[in-house]
């Protein structure tokens, strides 16, 4: 009997019914992300509103069981190519699914690959710090660079900065920096036909 380089029984079953989970998470993940915002902050008629609740969540959905079913074969092909168990196949699983799923600068794609960075962020530095830097806390050490290099991005090249984030930065750091009426200093708004 020859030995089995996978963690599952069938390889076809695996990638079929990781395509399966990455189409549900995705879309019940995506669909009350992109309702919620929907109703927030939502323009438009309700039709659009709609059509575009519908398009986010499948792109999310579809993307999300694309990749799996696409890492999942490629791991299982390249386990048992190389008769190997080694983690690193997993490493170029994810490689060569996201190039095929995740590359294309979307909405979706961007905001998942965002929450993905900061998820990889802590984790590296957390390794990388207990190791080299016994006693500091990793935590601190990302957090003030993460943030160091954030000013120092928004003052250089807020250009380049995501939309959303140079606005929401511009509002907090540049609109502050002058006022006209006492009730700029109220951390609420308070309308002009009020006093």
């Amino acid at each position: 009997m020859s030995e089995n380089y996978c963690d599952h029984d069938s390889c076809v079953i695996s990638s079929l019914r990781g395509l399966r989970n990455g189409l549900y998470y995705g879309a019940k993940i995506r669909f009350v992300h992109s309702l919620v915002n929907n109703i927030l902050f939502g323009k438009g008629e309700y039709k659009e509103r709609i059509i575009s609740i519908l398009s986010l969540t499948w792109e999310h959905a579809r993307n999300l069981g694309l990749f799996v079913l696409i890492y999942k074969t490629t791991v299982c092909l390249l386990k048992n190519i190389f008769k190997s168990k080694s983690k690193l196949i997993n490493f170029f699983g994810g490689l060569f699914g996201s190039y095929f799923v995740w590359s294309e600068k979307t909405a979706v794609n961007q905001q998942i690959m965002l929450y993905l960075l900061s998820r990889n962020i802590l984790p590296l530095a957390k390794i990388i710090w207990s190791k080299y830097f016994s006693g500091v806390n990793g935590f601190a050490i990302s957090s003030v660079i993460v943030w160091g290099v954030i000013m120092f991005l928004f003052e250089v090249i807020p250009g380049e900065l995501q939309p959303s984030l140079t606005s929401s930065m511009n509002f907090i750091y540049n609109e502050s920096n002058s006022y006209s009426t006492w009730k700029d200093f109220i951390p609420i708004l308070i309308p002009d036909w009020i006093i």
